[in-house]
């Protein structure tokens, strides 16, 4: 059945040949507007399912700001423009539209890219419905578990964290009957791992005594009502709510949103959860929050009146709960390194989109994992019993690709003296991965287009079509967008496989995943070889996080196998050649003020019976004039979390007089 469409459009003449064109398809429109305000009083009296809508129109109001009402209203949409700014073009992105018509177009462009967009929305919707059911049903079984204030509000953000992801968050209950309250936070260190940075923890990080940071809390107010900010509107909110720059000057956040919930005995918990990155939060996360009002309730409700009163007379100064690794962490991300806030975001969206049929494209740069990616997707998927089928599209010619992906009869070209099975059929109810999708010949793009749209393939020189169950998921490291504007990729091609796009980030944006990944590859390599590993040294270290790495991962690979080769089992590893920067960053010198430490790492006090771990530590801290975190600090230094690292701090009683 056919979506109804309304059309907004200024100029008379185009939305009369749209109107003409589109009920000659058999769509129904149910109006033409000319500006902002008289669609918004058309889709109140019919609301249509799909806009047409131009990005310039009559009035103050752009087709942008109308955009973003649609997306909250979960009404597809399609851009119809002439040439615009980039900065145009960028913020019409921002509000996801379901397709973008450059005028002129033709007939057959429009009718193809309103298909795509029914096609879509109906899968944006499906899926969306199947999210929130998984989550209401995780929530649920929250209830049964015999945890209580200890362990069910941060059990229920666990569950949460895949669709309102954040790096820190904070727990604080109030009592209804006084001013008393209790507070407590978790800083993000993993994928599921989750370390106390409570009132005592952040007092060793950031300097300030703890009675500071409990009057920063008192003079804080609980919220009451559902809420996200932002950027520049979470700065905003420091002046009456003290505690949120503080934590976002300790921590580098940028964004918070706050659940409110309130228990059938009057208690109220607040659970914040905030980001570092500045645009984290969204009203479609808050629609979220508040269709899943009903659990969280039951959630806080089945914690025992006696246990939150204990709770509130707690002395400040002790833990009050522990968030460790979950002992049922999926092991899909294992042999994936690292814990870097852009990775973990990667593995929140693949635990979001996992469990559905969605069609997923993994973009990124060479060598940035995405075949990992793909592997992790499939493990965590109810197809994960059935074949994950793999192919590279760059890597066979383009006569050749055809039949490799659809299979061919017996004598159907030369050669073909058997009948033979297609990568599609192989995977039949199961995931199929067709890597450089950006590399597939236009010819055979229609072909993979009606796979996707009938779910059913023909093999060369069949005459029959051959239904099949498969989910897909594609990768590339070219701009699709770019290949689509310059006629080397189907635009309608591009919106079937952009459902659920992930964005790998480049190794140089995750720094500091650089030296685990090092280590990681120079241990397995060093046990395939059966020879001994004794560290990388401190100059390659640091020379390793300097360079930019073009070739990502894989070229770290590269590089630590050749050190690897070359070294002698008796002392760390060193680089081969030094490696030449294409960025021209400043390399590693010995004018580094931390360059005349001989860096031992933590784990080097306890397995060799070493004295002085505490006066090491602060002989490193004065190196780096106090710095934990970041580029040269300590943590880097001595190859710790830097979470980690201010726990044993605390443990040890450090505090800033001991190095400054």
């Amino acid at each position: 059945m056919k979506e109804s469409i309304l059309i907004v459009e200024d100029e008379f003449i185009t939305a009369d040949d749209l109107q003409l064109t589109l009920e000659g398809a058999g769509y129904r429109v149910t109006g033409a507007a000319v500006s902002v305000q008289e669609a918004r009083e058309m889709i109140r009296r019919d609301r249509p399912g799909i806009v047409l809508l131009d990005i310039h129109l009559k009035g103050k109001l752009s087709g942008i700001v109308l955009g973003k009402e649609l997306k909250e209203e979960n009404i597809a949409f399609i851009y119809l423009s002439a040439n615009s700014s980039e900065e145009v073009l960028q913020a019409a992105k921002a509000t996801e539209p379901y397709g973008f018509l450059i005028k002129p177009y033709r007939e057959k462009d429009l009718l193809i890219a309103l298909d795509i967009a029914q096609y879509r929305h109906t899968q944006s919707l499906r899926s969306k419905w199947l999210r929130e059911d998984i989550l209401k049903k995780r929530l649920s079984d929250i209830l049964d578990t015999p945890a209580g204030w200890e362990g069910k509000p941060l059990d229920t953000a666990r569950v949460l964290q895949s669709c309102i992801s954040f790096d820190y968050l904070s727990l604080r209950v109030n009592s209804p009957y006084d001013k008393r309250f209790v507070a407590t936070g978790f800083l993000r260190i993993g994928f599921d791992e989750y370390q106390e940075a409570g009132i005592k923890e952040i007092a060793v990080v950031s300097g300030v005594k703890p009675d500071e940071i409990k009057n920063l809390l008192a003079a804080t107010p609980p919220d009451r009502s559902l809420g996200y900010f932002n950027g520049k509107a979470f700065e905003e909110t420091f002046a009456s709510r003290p505690v949120n720059g503080f934590l976002a000057k300790t921590f580098q956040l940028c964004s918070y949103l706050v659940m409110p919930l309130l228990s059938a005995d009057g208690f109220v918990f607040n659970l914040y959860f905030y980001s570092r990155k500045p645009g984290a939060y969204n009203d479609e996360q808050l629609g979220l929050i508040s269709r899943l009002q009903q659990p969280l309730t039951g959630m806080i409700d089945s914690i025992a009146f006696t246990e939150k009163e204990n709770a509130l007379s707690m002395p400040w100064d002790v833990s009050r709960m522990t968030m460790a690794k979950n002992d049922k962490t999926p092991t899909a991300f294992e042999g994936i390194i690292g814990n870097s806030p852009l990775l973990l975001d990667v593995f929140d969206q693949i635990i979001r989109v996992a469990p559905l049929d969605t069609s997923v494209l993994i973009l990124g740069e060479s060598g940035t994992g995405k075949e990992s990616i793909a592997d992790s997707i499939h493990r965590l998927s109810p197809r994960k019993d059935k074949p994950l089928v793999k192919i590279n599209c760059a890597a066979l010619p383009p006569s050749l690709i055809e039949s490799e992906l659809f299979g061919h009869e017996k004598g159907a070209f030369t050669g073909a003296t058997d009948k033979r099975i297609g990568k599609f059929e192989l995977a039949d109810g199961g995931t199929i991965f067709l890597d450089e999708i950006g590399e597939m010949p236009m010819e055979l793009q229609p072909k993979l287009l009606r796979v996707l749209q009938q779910r059913e393939i023909e093999r060369v020189g069949g005459r029959q079509p051959v239904k099949i169950n498969v989910r897909l998921i594609t990768a590339t490291n070219r701009d699709l967008e770019k290949e689509v504007a310059e006629d080397r990729f189907r635009l309608d091609l591009y919106y079937r496989l952009n459902v659920f796009p992930i964005q790998l980030p480049a190794l140089r944006e995750r720094t500091a995943d650089i030296v685990p990944l090092a280590l990681y590859f120079a241990d397995c390599l060093c046990r395939q070889i059966n020879k001994p590993f004794h560290g990388i040294s401190p100059e390659m270290l640091a020379e390793l996080q300097t360079y930019d790495w073009p070739g990502n991962v894989r070229e770290l690979e590269n590089v630590i196998e050749q050190s690897v080769i070359i070294n002698n089992g008796a002392s760390g590893l060193t680089l081969k050649r030094p490696l030449r920067n294409p960025l021209n960053k400043a390399p590693f010198t010995t004018a580094n003020p931390v360059s005349d430490l001989t860096i031992r790492t933590l784990d080097d006090f306890k397995s060799q019976q070493l004295q002085g771990e505490k006066e090491y530590i602060c002989m490193v801290l004065k190196k780096t004039n106090g710095r934990v975190r970041g580029k040269g600090g300590a943590a880097e230094l001595l190859n710790e979390k830097p979470t980690t690292l201010e726990t044993r701090m605390a443990k040890l009683g450090i505090n800033k007089k001991d190095f400054l």
